[in-house]
């Protein structure tokens, strides 16, 4: 089981009433906010060394 499957469960879990599609969706969606984040992020710093 990866580390997405083990988010997917524990949300599931966690919120019995949604489905594994949804809950599939919502973890997909965190992970994008975060990659992105992570990128301002690590961009931010590389700005200023032009």
């Amino acid at each position: 089981m990866t580390a997405f499957d083990t988010r997917v469960e524990e949300l599931i879990a966690k919120h019995p009433h949604l489905t594994k599609d949804e809950a599939i969706k919502i973890v997909t969606e965190k992970n994008k906010r975060k990659k992105q984040k992570r990128n301002e992020r690590s961009n931010k710093g590389n700005v200023n060394k032009d």
